[in-house]
């Protein structure tokens, strides 16, 4: 019996709920744009994933998350960020596994794609614990 994992498991393991608890408040909660940016500062992502992560911030909604072009880019974002296309496309890979970002067909590639941003869970539950006065 073998311990390494097939794809199929890494698959399953990654497709499992991430993003916050419950949906965000604009009304009671900080501004999600101002949690995510807080979040993915702080998080041990690596430098060009978190470039990626703050270019893909700056298109999004402050009270809300919502991207306002929710079909992104990867030229785009390789022009903002001067890094590769490849570079990009790994770092999206890497948000989308640790939660930062959700498509709403992980089947479709990022140009075609919704995406949406999210937080993790024990991001979240940090964040609201350290909620600025």
């Amino acid at each position: 019996m073998s311990t390494i994992p097939t794809p199929a498991d890494v698959y399953a393991r990654s497709a499992r709920g991430l993003i916050a608890p419950a949906p965000h408040n604009p009304t009671t909660d900080e501004p999600f744009r101002a949690l995510w940016e807080r979040g993915v500062l702080g998080s041990r992502l690596i430098r060009n994933t978190k470039l990626v992560a703050l270019a893909l911030g700056v298109g999004a909604d402050w009270a809300t998350g919502t991207l306002s072009a929710p079909r992104l880019s990867v030229g785009q974002l390789a022009e903002a960020t001067a890094i590769t296309h490849g570079q990009v496309v790994v770092s999206l890979n890497i948000l989308e596994q640790r939660g930062w970002v959700r498509r709403t067909s992980r089947r479709d590639r990022w140009g075609v794609a919704e995406v949406h941003l999210t937080i993790p869970n024990a991001i979240m539950r940090r964040l609201v614990k350290t909620r600025p006065s």
